[in-house]
């Protein structure tokens, strides 16, 4: 089972704190003030902490913030009767996991928290490993593709079958993981390419829209499934770590010698136009205009797509949308050219 730091200046909350867990089965380590919880933790290295929030000798606010720049992956719980809701959303944008409030009356809500909680760490850590190994294989494929163009010029169409291949593995990694992006990807490619046609544009940035349509989700594998499923509204702790999708494309892409800018262009597609898009914020052209042309194209199959929590919208409904949002959402002249798009598709 886990190793839990319980760190209260109450000795009879420690106590208590102490017997139900390790009757759980786990393993409980005690400290009676923040500054010594902090101490004990960089001797122990536990799995999960509990801390109150007012304490002498280092409050619960001292636990979260060490412990968010020493070991972001470890869960911090802040367990506290004298917080406010103030008190708690600070703690929970400062890094802490989760807040619950004493007195504890119903001690089966610490033991589903703990456990809540541990599974999370457990499924965060797995998603970073598993990109760890994503990109040890692309910069493995990088390697073998710089050394075989050197010594074997004939044979570069061979590795660029298995660059391929290896994209195709990467979204179908993805489609176990997320079954609603299935198909998602590769409709959001054609459709980019389309209006990429149709504003004029040569055939090295359209196989650029390609490989940035089909690939421009693969950071959701970071993702925990959880959110990606879930039925209904995000919070705004859930949509925050969707956003963190475009930069784990990023990582996974960046080091593929990619013929353009593929990797660019998937960490700026959901920039708007205007600048409230994410993640840098960029506004107007200083946004690739690939990433322009995919924003347009992704919005309008999602929209046009079932979700778990709505029905797709009518092909009409989605395009007026994304005309409606031209010079907000959506740069103007990618609006103009996904307008010839629609009217050629739906004549």
């Amino acid at each position: 089972m886990a190793k839990i730091l319980c760190i209260d200046d109450e000795p009879l909350m420690r106590m208590t704190t102490r017997d139900y867990l390790m009757d759980m089965g786990h393993e409980v380590l005690e400290a009676a003030s923040g500054a010594e919880g902090v101490a004990m933790f960089r001797r122990h290295r536990p799995d999960i902490v509990l801390s109150d929030l007012s304490m002498p000798s280092g409050d619960g606010f001292l636990v979260v913030t060490q412990l968010a720049e020493e070991s972001p992956e470890t869960p911090v719980v802040i367990i506290s009767g004298t917080g406010t809701v103030d008190k708690a959303v600070k703690t929970l944008r400062m890094g802490a996991w989760d807040y619950l409030t004493k007195p504890l009356h119903d001690m089966n809500l610490l033991g589903q928290t703990v456990e809540r909680v541990l599974k999370k760490a457990q499924e965060r850590m797995a998603a970073d490993q598993y990109h760890l190994r994503l990109e040890s294989r692309t910069r493995e494929l990088e390697r073998e593709l710089l050394d075989w163009t050197r010594s074997h010029q004939d044979t570069v169409q061979r590795l660029e079958s298995a660059l391929k291949r290896s994209i195709n593995s990467f979204n179908i990694a993805l489609r176990e993981k997320d079954p609603y992006t299935a198909g998602h990807n590769e409709r959001v490619a054609s459709i980019a390419v389309d209006i990429g046609a149709a504003m004029g544009l040569g055939s090295k940035m359209q196989e650029t829209l390609m490989l940035a349509g089909r690939l421009h989700d693969i950071g959701k594998i970071g993702v925990s499934e959880a959110i990606l499923n879930k039925r209904g509204t995000l919070s705004a702790h859930e949509f925050e770590q969707i956003k963190t999708h475009v930069r784990g494309s990023y990582r996974i892409l960046r080091s593929i010698p990619f013929d353009g800018p593929v990797a660019q262009v998937v960490l700026q597609h959901h920039e708007r136009f205007d600048g409230t898009g994410y993640p840098e914020g960029l506004v107007g052209e200083a946004i690739l205009l690939e990433a322009r042309i995919l924003a347009v194209a992704d919005v309008y199959e999602a929209l046009t797509s079932d979700r778990p929590y709505r029905a797709g919208l009518s092909p009409a409904d989605a395009a007026r949308h994304i005309l409606t949002n031209a010079g907000t959402h959506f740069c103007p002249h990618c609006a103009d050219a996904f307008g010839q798009y629609i009217s050629k598709h739906q004549s």
